[in-house]
């Protein structure tokens, strides 16, 4: 016995496309939730090394400044 195509639109196609589409909507939701996740990770990184670098030039200027005061004591001796 062959298998009969219905060209109608039935409400189990209706069904079936409608669930389709949330399932797509549902991943593409996700998938930006992801997007937006790593993005937050990249700025907090960004803002870490920032602050190192910030960290990295003050203890550079401290070492400058010991060194300084231990020539001046170096003169006074």
């Amino acid at each position: 016995m062959a298998m009969k195509i219905n060209n109608g639109i039935s409400l189990g196609n209706i069904w079936t496309i409608a669930i389709t589409l949330l399932a797509l909507a549902v991943l593409w939701g996700s998938g930006q939730t992801k997007i937006q996740n790593v993005e937050n990770d990249i700025e907090k990184l960004e803002v870490s090394k920032a602050d190192k670098d910030v960290i990295e030039v003050k203890i550079d200027y401290m070492s400058s400044q010991i060194d300084e005061i231990k020539e001046m004591l170096k003169e006074i001796k």
